[in-house]
Formats: structure tokens, sequence, C-alpha cells
């Protein structure tokens, strides 16, 4: 299961894995992905691949799944961030499938976490002054 979802007002693309991927709905969410990747600027944008519910693939999926995953750190977003999945099994197979990219991504807990640190990003950036007479 999969879902992409453009968010606007939050300036956020949330891509959604769950479950088992099989090999045609791979090549659905890739065509998917590739499509959707091209209707909005990027760059404006985070990325949240949420993948909480992702089992542990099976070895004939390793590459479709690297593929994707290089596509999304190649692809210039604001920032990249993973919501680890439930599953020790499936955390160790996309590290190991990934290997030194996923140090591009910041890995949350949570989407809350992950609002919780734009936030505070953006608190910074505004560079807001507490002081009384500003």
């Amino acid at each position: 299961m999969y879902n992409l979802q453009l968010k606007p007002n939050e300036k956020v693309f949330l891509i959604t894995v769950g479950g088992l991927i099989k090999q045609q709905e791979s090549h659905n969410y890739m065509e998917e992905l590739l499509k959707k990747l091209k209707t909005f600027n990027t760059s404006e944008f985070y990325l949240v691949l949420d993948t909480q519910e992702l089992q542990a693939s099976p070895q004939d999926m390793l590459d479709e799944e690297k593929k994707g995953i290089e596509l999304l750190v190649k692809t210039p977003f604001k920032g990249r961030f993973n919501i680890a999945s439930k599953t020790l099994i499936a955390n160790m197979q996309a590290k190991r499938i990934a290997g030194d990219t996923l140090k591009l991504i910041t890995t949350v807990h949570s989407y809350d976490k992950f609002v919780s640190i734009i936030n505070l990003l953006n608190f910074r950036r505004a560079k807001v002054c507490l002081k009384p007479w500003c």
C-alpha cells in the first residue's frame, strides 16, 4: 500500500508506504511518483516518507526499493525526513539497501516530531525578537 499526498499549505510532500509491497505495486508507485514530482517545485517542499507500517521486503524487491530511495535523494527537496518503520527488520533492511544515502534523510519517529522540528527551524529563521522593545 502506498499513498502520495501533496500538502501545499504545509509545504510537505508526504509519501506513505506500508505493508508488503509487491513488484507490480512497486512499478505503479514509481510511475505515479515520477508524474507527481513534475507537478510542483520540489525545492520549496519538505519530503516526508512515512514507512511506519512497512514490512521487510523480499529479496527480489530490494533493487526497486534502492531506485526509489535514490530518486528521492536526487530530487531537490527543502529537506528529507523518514518516519521509521516500527519493525526492526525493515529498518535494518533499509539501512543495508540505501547505505550512505540514508545519511541525507533525517529519521523521526512520528509526523508530529517532524512538525516540531520544522517549526523550530522556521522560528530560528524568522529571527524573532523576544525582547519587549522590539
